[in-house]
């Protein structure tokens, strides 16, 4: 643009890939050659030909260049730390720990139920309880009086109105000949 031209270095990722930044050191921008494009970087780590490890913080921008044997122990030691967090998971059987766990989870439900019986006996009135005590009454097979049907509390049934400024139609017709019989 100005006459100043910017030189970049080239380097070749363990798949064949071809990045390129001005010097490949921490806080300068990488970009990945692609015929006439450059695209910037991803975040990541990328293992580099020569063996060390490009670290990509930000898309675009070098983390940190770091060598691949450094990686390759923090890989070891992650693994090592997963394997004695599965043997120690694999020691307790999902049966054992299923069955506790239903044994607490049940006994609180039982002292809940409890607690809650105890405090509605606490909340009602001891004449109410005596009350009901005094209500129950034995009932005979027979009743003492037959029930028989009184005529006079007969409702009056009245026909289907229809208000008077409505036109009358062929189902309400129908409607009216069905309410009369």
């Amino acid at each position: 643009m100005l006459g100043v031209q910017v030189k970049f270095e080239q380097a070749k990722l363990d798949n064949g890939t071809i990045l390129e930044s001005e010097a490949f050191a921490q806080g300068d921008e990488v970009f990945i050659v692609n015929e006439d494009e450059r695209i910037p970087v991803p975040k990541g780590e990328y293992a580099m030909e020569d063996g060390k490890v490009l670290v990509v913080a930000e898309d675009g921008i070098v983390g940190e260049i770091k060598e691949a044997e450094a990686q390759e122990e923090e890989e070891a030691e992650v693994e090592q730390k997963e394997e004695v967090e599965m043997e120690q998971e694999t020691k307790e059987p999902k049966k054992v720990v299923k069955s506790i766990s239903e044994e607490v989870f049940f006994s609180t439900i039982e002292t809940l139920t409890k607690k809650i019986e105890e405090l509605e006996l606490a909340l009602q009135p001891k004449e109410e309880v005596e009350e009901v005590v005094e209500e129950k009454v034995e009932m005979s097979a027979e009743p003492k009086e037959t029930i028989s049907h009184n005529p006079e509390t007969e409702t009056i049934k009245r026909g289907f109105r229809m208000s008077p400024q409505k036109r009358i139609t062929t189902q309400d017709r129908v409607f009216r000949k069905l309410a009369n019989k």
